[in-house]
């Protein structure tokens, strides 16, 4: 300690054992911090105390500070709501933004989110940045007058200035996903390079996702992968997760198998759910690792009790069916239940399908239909085809022409066989107008394309008809042979007849 320092501190105490109320409270501080005597906060305590009770607002702010966290006082929150009433009345910010935040909690006092704003406002006025963050998050959580409300993205932009990290990510996370702001992602950027620079872990997540797929900013993979590092050895487990897919999928870098492996470990380590899920699919696929269905399980499993619905419909299917466990229909029962409520249309097929077949619960059409209809509503193709077909042969009561129609049309569209043949068995069977027979055909030709037997059989003797299309034995022997080859009976049958009875040329010896 230099000779000045020491007569500063000598100065204090003799001011101090006067009764003035300065030195009380330097001499306070100097044993608080340790500063030329050991440190000591019972005896800085007693000096705060009799500066506090002269209202000297800084050392009644560090003695609420001191009853908060029972440092050489024991803790008692209503103390410490006083003395940090007194401090932040005389006007001290820090005061006034620990009151808030005792208000807030109900800490040391009855919770009272008003009172807690108006401190959080009168230490933000004062340019107190946390207590600006504070007073943003509030008025965009709706708390205040409505004509305040409007005054979060300010205050988020005043602390965000004044160096705050958490406020600046916000800003970004506004801006990137246009919450109360225009969508801006080179405003987003901005944000979270500021943010990220300073070292907060999750701007460094986002910071480096926009890297990664250049948004608001070049795509630069290396920098991107730079700053998920930073923020996953701050173990950040999304960072590491996504790290690890940028590895595995070789994501705009060489792919590097056991980096990957190494950064999801990291991340199911931390207990990421979608890490633990990730692992389970690559376990289960067995395209990057050796393929492994009890593996597979146990990272489902691991997922899904964190209840991410996705592993869960993963875990219910396995258990459905054997896979990596004995099979258990009422686990899986459970597991595809809880995914299916949080929306996995899968799992809602899934659930579908034991209610139509009676698997592991009592056969009920309609409670079978209502996950059908789910499933298929999220556009869940094999869903909407079961659906169809499900209206079609009236399973709910009566047969349903029109809603069929529906459902299997929209199969069809994104290329489901089955629907396509099933669509064209419906309008063939129910025909409304000439069109009809034609747009039969068009399906039969869609699905026969795609090695559908029936299809291609129904296909074969549309052209041997000439109904919705010109007759022609060419195509029909064409037609009739590819339904024959991929194992239609009806169609390996005609074809023997066709052959001895020479339809198409000479009968065979």
């Amino acid at each position: 300690m230099s000779g000045t320092d020491q007569e500063k501190l000598n100065k204090a105490r003799r001011a101090a054992e006067r009764g003035e109320a300065w030195g009380q409270f330097n001499l306070g501080l100097a044993y608080y911090y340790g500063q030329g005597i050991p440190e000591d906060f019972s005896t800085a305590a007693h000096w705060f105390t009799l500066a506090a009770e002269q209202e000297d607002r800084d050392a009644q702010f560090y003695l609420a500070f001191l009853y908060s966290h029972g440092q050489g006082v024991p803790r008692n929150d209503q103390e410490a709501v006083r003395w940090f009433r007194h401090s932040a009345e005389h006007g001290h910010p820090e005061a006034q933004y620990h009151l808030a935040s005792f208000y807030l909690r109900g800490r040391g006092a009855a919770k009272d989110e008003l009172d807690a704003l108006k401190w959080f406002r009168r230490s933000a006025e004062q340019g107190f940045s946390a207590a600006q963050y504070q007073l943003a998050v509030l008025y965009q959580s709706g708390i205040g007058p409505p004509r305040e409300r409007t005054e979060a993205l300010r205050w988020f932009q005043q602390a965000a200035r004044l160096g705050h990290a958490e406020a600046a990510c916000r800003l970004g996370e506004m801006s990137s996903e246009g919450q109360g702001v225009v969508k801006n992602l080179s405003e987003a950027f901005s944000w979270f390079q500021q943010a990220a620079t300073a070292g907060h872990s999750r701007a460094q997540l986002r910071l480096g996702v926009l890297y990664l797929f250049g948004q608001g900013t070049t795509k630069d993979p290396v920098t991107a992968i730079r700053w998920l590092e930073a923020s996953a050895k701050q173990n950040n487990a999304e960072a590491a997760h996504r790290l690890g897919l940028v590895y595995l999928n070789g994501e705009g870098i060489l792919e590097d198998l056991l980096l990957g492996i190494r950064w999801l470990q990291t991340a199911t380590e931390l207990g990421y759910a979608p890490a633990q899920y990730e692992m389970g699919v690559l376990y289960s696929e067995g395209k990057k690792v050796r393929q492994d269905d009890a593996a597979a399980f146990r990272w489902f499993q691991l997922a899904a009790e964190q209840g991410l619905a996705t592993a869960q419909y993963e875990l219910g299917v396995q258990l459905l069916i054997g896979r990596g466990s004995s099979r258990d229909s009422s686990a899986a029962l459970r597991w595809l239940h809880q995914a299916a409520t949080q929306g996995v249309a899968g799992a809602q097929y899934e659930m579908g399908c034991l209610y139509h077949h009676g698997n592991g619960v009592t056969q009920d059409v309609r409670e079978a239909e209502e996950w059908y209809r789910q499933a298929a509503t999220a556009g869940f193709t094999e869903a909407q085809y079961v659906l169809g077909v499900f209206f079609a042969r009236g399973e709910g009561g009566s047969v349903d022409s029109a809603r069929a129609l529906n459902w299997l049309s929209k199969a069809a569209n994104v290329g489901h066989a089955n629907a396509q043949y099933e669509l064209a068995m419906l309008l063939l069977q129910n025909p409304s107008s000439e069109n009809d027979d034609r747009e039969a055909v068009r399906l039969l030709h869609q699905a026969g394309d795609q090695k559908h037997a029936p299809a291609e059989y129904r296909l074969s003797l549309m052209y041997l008809a000439g109904r919705g299309v010109f007759q022609s034995n060419v195509e029909c022997d064409r037609w009739i042979r590819r339904s024959a080859e991929h194992g239609d009976l009806r169609a390996q049958e005609l074809l023997r007849l066709i052959q001895q009875e020479g339809w198409f040329g000479p009968p065979a010896k």
